[in-house]
């Protein structure tokens, strides 16, 4: 445990209106008393915790920058430690001279995610609500923003807690039949055991399958745009992250490699990404173009094999339709802005029609109906993808999983009638994988691993 006090940056470095340096620990009055002159003649000491003060900071005589001072004292505070909040004008300069004059008078610099490690090691939260505060910030879309919130409230700490109870209780008693064995049968007790197992274990099950809607909301999928040279693929892109993104010109070939953006489609981050023009090549660059939209065809969640509705079918968009079989893939006819000379008749003859979408990506005709249609491919299987969804990072889902294994393991030691002693301790593993998870019990290169990717100033 830390005790010193720390100080750091909390906001992005750059030009805004404002900055924020945060000081946390035991010295966090006594060094904003040295730097910090109020507008309003005042002791610092006995500022009111949850109040905002206006004055300046200064270095002795020099007044460094005018700032609105945030006091938050402990236990009342993110840290429950004492803190303190500087509002500064927003700028490299100021927040730097501010920040310089807290080390100067007794801070340290805060490493990668300390505040919210102490907020943790003080008992505000667990380990798992920590890990979604980096969840929370790095959203990419409201859903995942919506089930990062809900976890950093601790809706999955209340999951781990019911688990946790559930096997202390399991425990209890069967330590009990240990201790006093003839005050009941261990067939009957075997039987009830069996089934509380069997009960917990289903209970994960549901987790580990809202884990797995969670996760799409989270992390989202890959969409790979492939088809001719010239076809619209990057006025498509264009179109969907509303910028000109990639290079759209009348001459084939001019996207040579994979340009990537996120989309958000109906709350599920969608990673788009335009993939070179499939033609007869003529360079070595262009050939590697080539073969990489093959590539991304063969490991993106799902297809969008572009067509050029102006154009009849040819040799390179039958090559692209026979490789999506078994894939999920939409069918996209561009170009429904002009006249066609496709034979879309030919096309539903070999394919479903709610996989193929006309669209016009110059104009954006279709695209609503197409973005549905791949929001239909993504939800596939995951009928209630919004409704109660968590997100477990790969740490987490590890050790849930491997409680589950431990769970079978046990009901199969039950079955064969293994004696109560050694069913006991198999219990206790589990209980050891929940303080894990919680960060009761924890390594402290994987505590220090957790925090190491959180920025300087959470």
């Amino acid at each position: 445990m830390k005790n010193d006090t720390i100080c750091a940056v909390s906001t992005p470095l750059g030009i805004s209106g404002i900055g924020i340096v945060r000081l946390s620990g035991p010295d966090s009055y006594k060094i904003i008393g040295k730097i910090f002159r109020p507008a309003k003649k005042i002791n610092i000491s006995n500022i009111p915790t949850h109040t905002v003060h206006y004055g300046y900071i200064a270095d002795g005589s020099r007044t460094v920058d005018e700032v609105l001072l945030t006091v938050m004292r402990r236990p009342r505070s993110y840290t429950r430690e004492d803190m303190a909040e500087i509002g500064c004008h927003g700028g490299i300069v100021p927040l730097k001279e501010v920040l310089s004059l807290c080390i100067k008078n007794g801070a340290r610099q805060a490493e990668p995610g300390e505040f919210t490690e102490r907020a943790f090691l003080n008992g505000r939260i667990d380990l798992v609500q920590a890990e979604s505060v980096l969840e929370v910030i790095s959203s990419k879309t409201e859903s995942a923003l919506e089930i990062s919130v809900k976890k950093l409230k601790g809706s999955f700490s209340s999951h781990l807690n019911d688990i946790q109870a559930a096997l202390s209780g399991i425990l209890a008693e069967i330590e009990a039949k240990i201790n006093f064995p003839e005050e009941e049968e261990i067939e009957s007790l075997n039987l009830e055991t069996a089934k509380k197992i069997d009960e917990l274990t289903a209970f994960i099950d549901g987790i580990l399958s809202r884990a797995g809607r969670g996760k799409i909301l989270r992390q989202g999928i890959n969409a790979a745009i492939t088809g001719r040279a010239n076809a619209g693929k990057s006025s498509l892109l264009n179109y969907l992250v509303k910028e000109d993104r990639a290079i759209v010109t009348d001459v084939p070939g001019t996207t040579r490699d994979a340009v990537q953006e996120t989309v958000n489609v109906r709350g599920i981050p969608v990673n788009i990404i335009d993939t070179a023009g499939i033609r007869k090549v003529r360079g070595r660059i262009e050939k590697m173009g080539v073969d990489r939209a093959i590539e991304w065809m063969e490991k993106a969640e799902v297809n969008l094999i572009m067509l050029d509705g102006t154009k009849k079918i040819n040799d390179y968009d039958r090559g692209l339709l026979s490789h999506i079989k078994g894939k999920n893939y939409i069918i996209m006819i561009n170009k429904a802005d002009m006249p066609q000379k496709i034979d879309k008749k030919r096309i539903e003859k070999d394919f479903p029609s709610d996989r193929i979408a006309a669209i016009s990506a110059k104009t954006g005709a279709g695209i609503p109906e197409l973005e549905e249609k791949i929001y239909g491919l993504i939800s596939m299987g995951h009928a209630e993808i919004k409704e109660d969804c968590i997100f477990l990072n790969m740490r987490q889902e590890g050790r849930i999983k491997e409680m589950r294994k431990k769970l079978l393991e046990i009901r199969e030691e039950i079955k064969i009638g293994v004696t109560a002693d050694v069913i006991a301790e198999s219990l206790k593993d589990c209980l050891k994988d929940i303080d894990e998870l919680t960060g009761k019990n924890i390594a402290e290169d994987t505590l220090n691993s957790i925090f190491s990717r959180f920025c300087i100033g959470k």
